[in-house]
């Protein structure tokens, strides 16, 4: 192990992660933009992806998880929904709750936009050595523990 791992703080930690993350996520999301296989907007894919991860989510946790208004969300799926990349119904016991669902059209189109992306992706990591990749790997599974 190097010996200037004995001086990394978590502050230093976090500082490097509020650095890196953004500039992953607009790298990400320029590539999908630039995606000429999908028809929607980096939210629409956000809203897929979040109800994929939520089966049978309601639009007012899907509106809290985009940040917006419920009306927006509304709005935004009603246009999923006339794509068929979702459904919306009513919750059978509560009357004014809808239940979200990706169609399997809507679980294609993520899936497709996804393998696009993580392919592009690896192409950015192909000059790092195994090992390299073994750090990045180990450091992100411990990322993702710290925010389950």
């Amino acid at each position: 192990m190097n010996s200037s791992h004995n001086f990394v703080s978590p502050q230093l930690c976090a500082t490097k992660v509020m650095d890196v993350v953004p500039s992953v996520m607009r790298w990400i999301h320029t590539e999908v933009r630039q995606q000429k296989s999908t028809c929607l907007t980096i939210p629409q894919l956000r809203a897929l992806a979040f109800i994929q991860m939520n089966p049978c989510s309601s639009l007012v946790a899907l509106a809290e998880y985009l940040g917006v208004t419920s009306a927006s969300t509304s709005t935004m799926v009603n246009r999923l929904v006339h794509k068929e990349f979702i459904t919306r119904e009513e919750h059978p016991k509560l009357r004014r709750q809808v239940i979200l669902s990706l169609t399997p059209a809507g679980e294609e189109h993520l899936q497709q936009v996804r393998q696009i992306s993580c392919d592009r992706l690896a192409e950015k990591l192909v000059d790092l050595s195994p090992e390299q990749l073994a750090d990045l790997i180990a450091g992100l599974e411990e990322l993702s523990q710290i925010f389950r």
